[in-house]
């Protein structure tokens, strides 16, 4: 009855206020309105003309639609981000968004999703959904769940049903699970189909009622269509009746959520189809033993959905014997194996810097590198790496340690290893992120080309292009390089949508900042990946640099640097 009360001091506020809803005999939402119709303004008697010489106009409605909750303080993106963008480009090509492992990308997605700006110019199609309705669509797909309080303050004047499922969604991704279930009762109200009715089963579920949970279960198996065996299996288990489940279509945070709380093993196709809000959910979720929630965990660290120090949290709570670490640590190497990662973590934590340490955090860094996690790795492990002075003892780990400090953007505990490897390629990637100022000083890429050449003389060639289109897109110099082994580097390589190149680059030109960052994220993306293309990801780091982002031009350059193995 809370509801209902709240609902009746609402309505005796409309009254109070002359206003009365108007109570339309439809499935449709309450449609509210002024208790009588308004005034013309021509024949309104207490509206006073305007003095003579002073034109009085209509001022045009205030477009909320781009209200976000990033400012200034939080390195939002500028208000006239949108500036002479068609509304119905950014319509069109915000759906393109993807989840991403490459952390620039990934903060400039959530940037310009969160930014407070005045919305792009034009109308929606009213036909096709919004931009609140794609913006949180977006936050959803990509596993920004710190975009949970864009819910309350875009409008919600036309919000669809997507945009009300994905409340629901993003909120449980958010471990709002309250505000979800809140939403679940309006919802169903308003749509009356499967989804809404599941969801309401799901939340009965999840908050404990098992009587209407099982109640409204039976319901659902009544229907002759719209049944879905799989949820179906989820409730009964919770409700104490266990079913085996070999597959999980669908993985929503919703579905997450319920597959926790049944305890039942997580499929292992679901780590591939589920996106970061839904392995959010699972890597969080108490009701499962956390060495079963690393796997997911480590996926949603790489693509952005849960922080580094969240991952060293989970990493912190496996436990292991004295015996364990010694034989992992004797063995030397590290298996594929997410509880072994958190053992040599928790050793590397545990342990004063110096000779353990190192040997933890070495293969740790290998084995990130292996499976394209060495961004995410380095972030986490940066700080322990810190406090390891560099030493003559340590020279095979000197080249990760650099690595991982430039890529957690700390030159200061980087200069050192860097200065002790004595390798030009790192020096030229500490211009990279600092430039030629940066104490290191430039260097040329002669120098670079010979160093690569004789680490790898297959992917020199490759490297030395890489880093000589970087330096140049940054406008750094680029001394003797060797220009004809670069020739000969020449490969097949999947290339971006042209409108989509020709675009960022004319919107980069004309300095319109939001059209710029939302199509070099689409440009520099392959799949979840950046592109291994020199050019196309030059094109990118340029296109940054000339809207004034520089600080990301470079974040981005250092990346695509270590993702080729420089």
């Amino acid at each position: 009855m809370r509801g209902f009360r709240a609902d009746y001091a609402v309505v005796a506020a409309w009254l109070a206020l002359g206003i009365a809803p108007a109570l339309a005999q439809s499935n449709g939402p309450i449609q509210l309105g002024p208790a009588n119709p308004p005034v013309s303004p021509v024949s309104d008697p207490f509206r006073q003309p305007a003095p003579q010489g002073i034109q009085a106009e209509t001022l045009a409605p205030v477009d909320a639609s781009w209200v976000g909750t990033l400012g200034p303080a939080d390195a939002a993106l500028p208000r006239t981000m949108w500036a002479k963008t068609p509304r119905s480009f950014v319509v069109q090509t915000l759906p393109l968004l993807q989840p991403t492992s490459v952390t620039v990308l990934q903060d400039l997605g959530r940037r310009l999703l969160l930014s407070d700006a005045a919305a792009p110019q034009g109308g929606d199609d009213e036909s096709g959904p919004n931009l609140p309705e794609l913006r949180l669509n977006r936050l959803l797909a990509l596993g920004r769940v710190d975009g949970v309080g864009l819910i309350d303050i875009v409008p919600h004047l036309n919000a669809s049903e997507r945009f009300d499922r994905d409340v629901v969604e993003l909120r449980i991704a958010a471990n709002d699970l309250a505000g979800a279930c809140a939403a679940v009762p309006p919802g169903i109200a308003r749509y009356h189909n499967d989804w809404w009715a599941r969801a309401v089963v799901g939340c009965q579920a999840l908050t404990g009622a098992y009587d209407e949970a099982a109640l409204g279960l039976s319901a659902l198996r009544d229907q002759k269509t719209g049944r879905d065996p799989v949820f179906e299996a989820l409730i009964d288990t919770i409700l104490g009746h266990r079913q085996k489940l070999d597959k999980l279509p669908d993985p929503s945070p919703m579905r997450m959520a319920l597959l926790a709380a049944a305890k039942l093993p997580l499929p292992a196709d679901t780590l591939t189809s589920a996106g970061p809000s839904a392995l959010l959910v699972w890597a969080m979720s108490d009701k499962v033993p956390v060495v079963q929630r690393l796997v997911a965990a480590e996926r949603a660290a790489v693509l952005g959905a849960l922080p580094p120090a969240g991952l060293g949290l989970l990493y912190g709570a496996v436990d292991s014997r004295p015996e364990e670490q010694g034989a992992l640590l004797k063995g030397g190497k590290l298996i594929d194996d997410p509880r072994a990662r958190a053992m040599l973590f928790n050793i590397a934590r545990t342990n004063a810097p110096g000779a353990i340490r190192v040997s933890t955090l070495a293969p740790l860094l290998a084995d990130a590198r292996r499976r394209g996690a060495f961004v995410s790795m380095a972030r986490l492990v940066a700080p322990l790496v810190a406090e390891i002075q560099p030493a003559p003892e340590y020279q095979s780990f000197a080249g990760d340690a650099a690595r991982a400090l430039l890529a957690a953007h700390d030159l200061d505990h980087a200069a050192g290893w860097i200065n002790q490897t004595n390798t030009p390629e790192l020096r030229a990637m500490a211009v990279l992120i600092y430039g030629g100022a940066g104490g290191i000083g430039a260097v040329g890429l002669r120098e670079v080309q010979a160093s690569l050449t004789a680490r790898d003389a297959a992917a020199a060639p490759r490297q030395t292009d890489l880093l000589a289109s970087l330096l140049s897109a940054l406008g750094e110099p680029v001394k003797d390089v060797d220009l004809a082994p670069l020739v000969q580097s020449t490969h097949q390589a999947i290339l971006p949508n042209g409108a989509l190149w020709l675009d960022q680059e004319q919107a980069a030109t004309a300095g319109r900042v939001g059209e710029t960052v939302l199509t070099t994220i689409l440009i520099a993306s392959v799949g979840d990946h950046l592109s291994a293309e020199a050019s196309v990801v030059a094109r990118a780091v340029a296109g940054l640099k000339a809207i004034g982002l520089d600080a990301d031009a470079r974040a981005l350059a250092l990346e695509a640097a270590l993702a080729a193995g420089i």
